[in-house]
C-alpha cells in the first residue's frame, strides 16, 4: 500500500478500515452529532499513520472500532496541509460501528471540505448514514468546494439521487464509467462512491489489477478540477 500510495501521487487519500492489532488505552465514543473526545496521537497508531510517517504526508484520523485486540477506521492523507474538521460516529445499531471523519484541505487557493465515509452493510442503516451526512453538509459545509468518499457499501445507488438534492454529482456516474470496485480480483458491484461539488470530474481512472492485491475493494481513483 505504501508503494501504492508513493507511485500515484494523489492529493488527497480517502482511506477505510485503517487496521491496527494493539491498544494502549481505551477510547470513549458519543453518538452522532458529538465528536470523539480522546487525543488520538498516543492510541492509534495504524496502517495510515505508517503510511503518513513513512511518505511525509498530513494525516486526518477518525477511530470506528476499538477492541483490546484490533481496532480500525477511516483515514484522510494529503500532501497539503489538512485541518481536521470532525470525527463522528455514524453506527446505526451496535452490530457495524461506522464513521465520517471531516477535514479541510486548500488546493488553488481554494478551500475544500473533504468527508471520508463507512457506511453499513444493510440498506435500512446506509439509508440513515446518507441521511445523517446529507444532513451535517446542509448544517455545516452548505458552501464551497467538497469531495465525500469513501466504502458506501451501495450498489443499489442509492446515494445518487440522496446526495443530488444538495448539488453533489457521484464521480464514475456522471463520467459514464462502470465505477465498478468490488470484489477487487473480478469488480462487479459498485460499492465505493466519490461525490463533488464545486468541482469538474475530468476522470474516473480505472485501476490497474495489480492494485487488487492492496484490499478486497479496487482503489476508486478520479481526476477532478477545482471550478
Amino acid at each position: 500500500m505504501q508503494r501504492w500510495v508513493q507511485t500515484t501521487n494523489a492529493d488527497v487519500y480517502f482511506l477505510q478500515e485503517a487496521m491496527a492489532r494493539r491498544m494502549p488505552q481505551p477510547v470513549l465514543a458519543s453518538g452522532f452529532g458529538n465528536p470523539l473526545n480522546a487525543p488520538l496521537d498516543d492510541v492509534w497508531h495504524c496502517q495510515a499513520t505508517e503510511i503518513a510517517t513513512a511518505l511525509e504526508l498530513q494525516i486526518a484520523l477518525g477511530p470506528n472500532v476499538f477492541k483490546p485486540s484490533w481496532r480500525h477506521g477511516n483515514a484522510i492523507l494529503s500532501p497539503h496541509p489538512l485541518d481536521l474538521s470532525g470525527r463522528w460516529d455514524i453506527s446505526a445499531h451496535r452490530f457495524e460501528k461506522r464513521g465520517l471523519l471531516v477535514a479541510r484541505a486548500t488546493f488553488g487557493g481554494q478551500a475544500i471540505t473533504l468527508l471520508c465515509a463507512h457506511l453499513a452493510l444493510t440498506r435500512q442503516a446506509r439509508l440513515r448514514q446518507m441521511n445523517w451526512i446529507a444532513h451535517w453538509i446542509a448544517k455545516e459545509a452548505p458552501e464551497g468546494p467538497l469531495v465525500l468518499a469513501g466504502d458506501f457499501n451501495d450498489w443499489r445507488n442509492d446515494s445518487v439521487p440522496l446526495f443530488g438534492e444538495l448539488g453533489m454529482s457521484e464521480v464514475a456516474t456522471m463520467l459514464g464509467e462502470s465505477g465498478r470496485t468490488f470484489p477487487a480480483f473480478s469488480p462487479a458491484l459498485a460499492l465505493d462512491k466519490m461525490f463533488v461539488r464545486g468541482m469538474k470530474p475530468v476522470e474516473w481512472l480505472i485501476p490497474t489489477q495489480d492494485t487488487a492485491w492492496l484490499s478486497d475493494h479496487l482503489p476508486y481513483m478520479a481526476r477532478l478540477r477545482v471550478e
